[in-house]
C-alpha cells in the first residue's frame, strides 16, 4: 500500500487522529471484540490500537515530523452541568449535528485533506456510509469511511484494511492537484 501510494505521486502525509470516547464504547464491541469495551487494554491491542497501528505504520514514510496529533470526543465530561435534547427530525432528513457535518465535510474539500473515517466495533454505520457516498456538493471526493470488524489472520487484516482505508488517497492527492489546492 505504501509503495501505491507512492508510485501515486504522495510526497508527504500528516496523519491526525480522533477518537470515539462516548459510552457506546462499552457495548459496541459484543460481536467483534468478545462483549468487551472498545477501549479495553490487555494483552492485544483493542480495535482503536489497531487501526491507528495500521494507518500509522503505513502512512509512516510519508510524516515528516513523526508526529500525530491525536484528540477524543464525546467522553461527557465537562466543567459545567449540560442538559440536552435531541430535536426531532423528519424521516429523510438530517439531523442539525448530522448538517452540521456535512457542512464541514464540504468545507474541508476546499483543502488538500483527506479524512479517513474508521469504524471500529459493531456499529450501526448507516451515517457513516451516507457521508462517504452522498455529499455531492464537496470540491472532491475527501471522505472515506471503512469499518474495521473483520476477524481474520493479523498480517492479511493489516494490509487488506490498510488497502481499503487508504485506497482512495491517490485519487484525492491527484484532486488537489487539478483543483490547485494543495499549496
Amino acid at each position: 500500500v505504501t509503495e501505491a501510494l507512492k508510485r501515486a505521486g504522495l510526497e508527504s502525509s500528516s496523519l491526525i487522529v480522533g477518537i470515539d470516547f462516548t459510552k457506546s464504547n462499552e457495548w459496541t464491541g459484543a460481536r467483534s471484540f468478545n462483549r468487551r469495551s472498545l477501549h479495553h487494554v490487555g494483552d492485544e491491542q483493542n480495535p482503536y490500537e489497531q487501526a491507528i497501528s495500521i494507518i500509522g505504520k503505513t502512512l509512516s514514510s510519508f510524516d515528516e515530523d513523526n508526529l500525530i496529533p491525536c484528540f477524543g470526543f464525546g467522553d461527557g465530561i465537562y466543567s459545567i452541568e449540560v442538559v440536552t435534547r435531541s430535536v426531532d427530525t423528519e424521516r429523510g432528513d438530517l439531523s442539525p449535528q448530522e448538517k452540521r457535518t456535512v457542512d464541514a465535510i464540504v468545507k474541508a474539500s476546499e483543502y488538500p485533506l483527506s479524512i479517513v473515517l474508521v469504524g471500529v466495533g459493531d456499529g450501526p454505520w448507516d451515517m457513516m456510509r451516507e457521508f462517504d457516498d452522498n455529499i455531492p456538493a464537496r470540491a472532491f471526493d475527501n471522505f472515506q469511511a471503512k469499518i474495521m470488524s473483520k476477524n481474520m489472520d493479523r498480517s492479511r487484516k493489516e494490509a487488506e484494511f490498510a488497502l481499503a482505508a487508504l485506497m482512495e488517497i491517490p485519487s484525492q492527492y491527484k484532486a488537489t492537484l487539478e483543483l490547485n489546492i494543495l499549496g
